[in-house]
């Protein structure tokens, strides 16, 4: 929780887009991409230095969609967003991109 008492849910990684679908559009016409990202590294729990390698799925909606949509597979990108479960009948996470930098 933050100081002022209202929880927090941000999430940032420097991955590699491993794959991306084809864009979508919502019923609002919004556009949507969904990709997978990997991150391999090492990052320090308890003190103790620790390798950790995982691949998410990660969905861009509205004005990132063109950046994600130009990248190539491979690229090495720094990634905002949030976490969220991927529909109200599906309780998988799914990362929310909102910003994408290099």
């Amino acid at each position: 929780m933050t100081e002022l008492g209202q929880p927090i849910n941000e999430f940032r990684l420097t991955a590699r887009l491993v794959n991306k679908d084809t864009i979508r559009y919502t019923p609002a016409g919004q556009a949507v991409l969904e990709c997978q990202l990997d991150y391999s590294g090492t990052v320090f729990e308890a003190g103790t230095e620790r390798k950790v390698q995982i691949q998410i799925l990660a969905i861009a909606i509205g004005q990132e969609v063109n950046t994600l949509h130009q990248m190539e597979i491979g690229q090495l990108r720094n990634f905002q967003g949030f976490m969220a479960h991927r529909s109200t009948r599906q309780k998988a996470l799914v990362f929310h991109i909102t910003h994408i930098s290099i």
